[in-house]
């Protein structure tokens, strides 16, 4: 009498271990391919959130009458510009060396929308300037261990009042040319890969002549 065909214990013991090996790779793969395209999904949303910080504060700024511009000197500027550093100035002309057009901080007083005796009348002075985050020296390296060189987030001052506007902020430049400004912001989010990447926004707007 013939025997029927099966499978032993042992042999349905290796298959099952087999099965368990096959399962547990195709679940870390599968865990590192969506934790991938999260963090690929959260780079994406870092740099639209730029984006539309920097349109933001663009808005901010379009008021802005020229007459009243003023940026934040640097030991640079000293003496040619500034007595010393940390004064408001008004920024340097188109002659000057491009590190010395691109401030850090300005401030400004921008039009209300409101004529007063055939003049334009202006708000009081607002300001835009960088905070650095806790942990973190104006020092062009990482202080706080998490890949980001002196970042921090961008502060508007108006009224007695700061406000923020946007954070993970590593650099600011403001550059006058002519009645021309231009904003770059730059920042950085970690990929899929657990590389961090860079990227930047910038805005450009003309600026009233009054």
């Amino acid at each position: 009498m013939r025997r029927e065909a099966g499978f032993s214990m042992v042999e349905l013991a290796m298959v099952s271990t087999l099965l368990a090996i096959v399962t547990t790779i195709i679940t870390s793969c599968l865990t590192a391919a969506v934790g991938s395209l999260r963090a690929d999904d959260r780079l994406a949303m870092s740099m639209e959130s730029l984006q539309r910080s920097a349109m933001h504060l663009s808005q901010i700024m379009r008021p802005c009458a020229i007459t009243t511009y003023r940026v934040l000197s640097t030991e640079a500027h000293v003496p040619l510009y500034a007595a010393a550093a940390g004064e408001w100035i008004e920024p340097p002309d188109e002659a000057a060396p491009l590190p010395l057009r691109e401030a850090k901080a300005i401030q400004f007083r921008s039009a209300t929308g409101d004529l007063s005796v055939n003049a334009v009348s202006l708000t009081e002075i607002r300001g835009l300037r960088k905070v650095l985050d806790s942990g973190e020296l104006d020092n062009g390296i990482d202080d706080d261990g998490d890949g980001m060189i002196d970042e921090g987030r961008m502060v508007l001052d108006y009224d007695g009042i700061s406000v923020s506007m946007a954070a993970d902020i590593e650099s600011v430049k403001f550059t006058l040319t002519g009645r021309l400004l231009t904003m770059v912001l730059q920042s950085a989010a970690r990929d899929g890969n657990g590389r961090l990447q860079r990227f930047t926004a910038t805005e450009v707007l003309y600026l009233r002549n009054n």
